[in-house]
């Protein structure tokens, strides 16, 4: 079994710390857009933050390629074991995983309790149900992680809530907005939404023995960035608190995946049996 005890890993701080400062920076620039860019009417308005915005979230996405292309180039690897990649054992990495867990069912249950008299309660009640079994799944799909002999069916299932739930949350913005001609309203939720269904996507990839880990910390760096973005609209404070703690999820994959990274050997040239090429 994988013993390794983690410790804090600077490389995985580095970029934990990048991830959320890109994060917070986005967040300015679409608050600031939101108040700025809209007329009294609540129309947008030609405005340099409608350029911004864009610019920076495609400057945060070629940040974090580089990031990923100079892990390959120092020879980073990720094991294909899911016990080895995602190992994450100790009290500090326990009380993380369900905080982040617990925050996510909070988080649902106040969605639940605050869409009442909303005209999409169904969808929103659908959306909260989900988002409960997501936050109670996170800790115990890591969790087998830590086993000697993990339980690849019950990581397997955990492993998808959270992939289910942006699924629901897509088709649920989609019918909220279905009648709403502001793109602007809605479309960062929107790409948010797929980013972080596909960054779940990459990260179930483990359990299933299908892994693709630089794919999966792409994914999980973009979407927990764009999570954070999305905190400046305007929406049911349940939602924000699933969103701060979709972007937990996927700063802690990250965290895990660097800090079980290995180096691979520096490969010896090889020389030809020949006489003259020897000399």
């Amino acid at each position: 079994m994988f013993t390794k005890k983690l410790e804090i890993d600077p490389l995985a701080l580095r970029i934990a710390c990048y991830t959320g400062g890109a994060g917070a920076f986005s967040v300015f620039c679409r608050w600031l857009q939101l108040q700025i860019a809209f007329n009294e009417d609540g129309l947008p308005d030609p405005s340099f933050w409608n350029i911004a915005v864009p610019l920076v979230i495609l400057a945060a996405g070629f940040l974090f390629l580089r990031f990923v292309d100079q892990f390959r180039n120092e020879r980073y690897t990720v094991s294909s074991d899911f016990s080895v990649a995602l190992y994450n054992d100790g009290r500090f990495y326990n009380l993380i995983r369900w905080l982040l867990g617990g925050m996510m069912a909070v988080g649902s249950l106040a969605l639940l309790a605050s869409c009442e008299t909303d005209p999409n309660a169904l969808f929103y009640r659908i959306e909260a149900a989900v988002g409960v079994l997501a936050g109670v799944s996170f800790p115990l799909c890591l969790r087998e992680a830590n086993e000697e002999s993990p339980r690849y069916r019950r990581a397997c299932l955990c492993s998808a809530a959270p992939i289910l739930l942006f699924a629901v949350w897509l088709v649920t913005c989609y019918k909220v907005n279905s009648i709403n001609g502001i793109l602007w309203a809605y479309a960062i939720e929107i790409i948010a939404g797929c980013f972080t269904l596909m960054a779940f996507f990459y990260a179930a990839g483990f359990p299933f023995c299908s892994p693709s880990p630089w794919r999966s910390l792409f994914f999980s760096m973009f979407g927990a960035f764009l999570c954070l973005t999305c905190l400046a609209e305007e929406r049911y404070f349940g939602q924000q608190l699933m969103l701060l703690s979709s972007a937990g999820m996927l700063m802690y994959y990250n965290w895990v995946i660097i800090a079980n990274f290995r180096r691979k050997s520096a490969e010896k040239p090889i020389i030809p049996d020949d006489g003259f090429e020897r000399l």
